[in-house]
């Protein structure tokens, strides 16, 4: 078992390699639920390997939910629900809520929400790119009409983004360009129709919530468990389309474990059902390989894929897509072709340039790099705080946000309040977690902590210090409120 043949793994890294069999290994059955894998130890002196990549290999087979660890017993294969096969996906074509921005001035931190001002290097790039672009394209390139769903160009370069980034192919022809996220949840509400009710994540991201009842959808609210949305709760219900954040779900920062995202996929393809998978931060995994998404799984064509470039370059610029399935992109043209793409050509050459030269690439690095260190900064000096030992950080690594946990007296949601509050008092903004929830109930664990979401990206590197001691005396003050 596990004798792997490591020198076919081509240009691939060792752990990727191993990662990458055992998977399959593990989809195929031939590793069966419950079974044991090799000690790490047994397994690279085995394959000749350093003990490292088994144990990155087997780290990230646990983040996706394959295996599961067992205190001094070993890591062992987990049950997967079997999917409706189909048709395999076909092969690419050759074509290739509102705050006060002055209050938030004043603040020393804002963790509420994301950066509200691009990172400088992004800046940079961005002006880069649209300097090169009115200098180097030909003027009827960029001011001439293009098709509804976006220049060709611009849909041809993210299809081969996504083979290298994200590992699915997709046709050019199924790929849509819109302005922001909001717009391409405004496309897929407009695709199902008017009272054709939407499943979203509870806890989850408001502005989805927001935009399918705008456009006519009623929103119905599945709860979570440690492994993402209940489908169980979901397949009790009538709903035809599932949205969900699967790769890094906000706000819990939850990765779908592989058993929950089978499960789902079943759901979809087991009758004429859809899911949105919403890949918003995919590219700041901050450990491990990215987690692979649906659409990679997805035999039956039922997953919409949506993805913007909000996180990487800036939310201002507006540059979001959808990847629609064949049969989807058919009723899109029909229901929605008439209209104007609502990017600039400008912006959509500029976009190409960046993902063709792959100084897109190279900046997302740079960039996940950056975030990486400030929050390794931020935890370590939290920890050394009067309040450290009160605290826990759940689910850091999956992007750019991670869940700050807070021992607390008395009921959790009051010492939510209360603590950002005191925070707030200090120049720190927080948000609690159950601020995201249709239902409190969903975002409260019973463990007696409080909870709040922490997106860091907007945080300034020098403030730090300050920024952990007016969290710590939020704390502790939250602490001690009805001692």
């Amino acid at each position: 078992m596990l004798d792997y043949d490591m020198d076919k793994r081509g240009t691939l890294p060792r752990y990727e390699y191993l990662y990458r069999r055992i998977r399959d290994d593990v989809l195929s059955g031939e590793l069966a639920a419950g079974d044991r894998l090799p000690s790490k130890r047994e397994l690279a002196r085995r394959l000749g390997v350093a003990l490292v990549t088994v144990e990155s290999a087997y780290g990230q087979l646990e983040a996706e939910g394959y295996v599961t660890s067992r205190p001094r017993s070993g890591f062992y294969v987990n049950a997967l629900p079997q999917v409706t096969q189909a048709m395999p996906r076909p092969p690419a074509s050759e074509a290739a809520a509102e705050k006060d921005e002055t209050a938030a001035d004043s603040l020393l931190a804002d963790f509420s929400r994301p950066a509200t001002r691009a990172d400088s290097s992004a800046a940079n790039l961005w002006e880069k790119a649209l300097r090169q672009t009115f200098a180097q394209e030909p003027r009827e390139a960029l001011f001439a009409a293009q098709p509804a769903q976006g220049t060709l160009r611009l849909r041809a370069a993210i299809a081969s983004y996504l083979q290298r980034s994200r590992g699915v192919a997709v046709d050019p022809a199924n790929i849509v360009v819109g302005a922001g996220a909001q717009a391409i949840y405004a496309m897929v509400a407009a695709l199902g129709g008017q009272g054709a009710e939407v499943a979203v994540e509870d806890p989850g991201y408001g502005r989805v919530w927001a935009t399918y009842d705008a456009c006519g959808r009623p929103v119905g609210f599945v709860p979570m468990d440690k492994d993402g949305m209940r489908v169980d709760l979901l397949s009790a219900s009538d709903v035809t389309v599932a949205h969900v954040m699967p790769s890094h779900q906000f706000p819990t920062g939850r990765v779908m474990s592989a058993a929950r995202r089978f499960e789902l996929l079943g759901w979809a393809a087991a009758a004429e059902r859809y899911i949105v998978e919403d890949d918003y931060d995919c590219e700041f995994r901050m450990a491990g390989r990215p987690v692979p998404p649906l659409l990679a799984a997805d035999t039956a064509s039922r997953v919409i894929y949506v993805n913007t470039f909000s996180k990487s370059l800036s939310s201002a610029l507006r540059l979001a897509y959808l990847v629609l399935p064949t049969d989807l992109m058919r009723l899109w043209h029909e229901r929605l072709g008439f209209l104007a793409c609502t990017v600039s050509v400008v912006d959509q050459v500029a976009l190409a340039r960046l993902l063709e030269s792959g100084d897109y690439d190279r900046h997302v690095a740079r960039f996940r790099t950056q975030q990486r260190r400030l929050r390794d900064d931020l935890l370590a000096v939290l920890c050394a705080t009067a309040a450290g030992d009160a605290l826990g950080f759940e689910e850091t690594d999956s992007g750019l946000h991670f869940v700050l946990a807070a021992e607390v007296v008395g009921d959790p949601a009051e010492a939510e309040r209360r603590i950002a509050r005191e925070a707030l008092a200090g120049g720190v903004r927080l948000a609690p977690l159950s601020s995201y929830a249709h239902d409190p109930a969903n975002a409260t664990p019973r463990d007696g902590r409080a909870r709040f979401v922490m997106q860091y990206d907007g945080l300034d590197p020098a403030l730090v210090p300050q920024v952990a001691e007016a969290l710590a005396a939020a704390v502790a003050h939250g602490r001690v409120a009805h001692t």
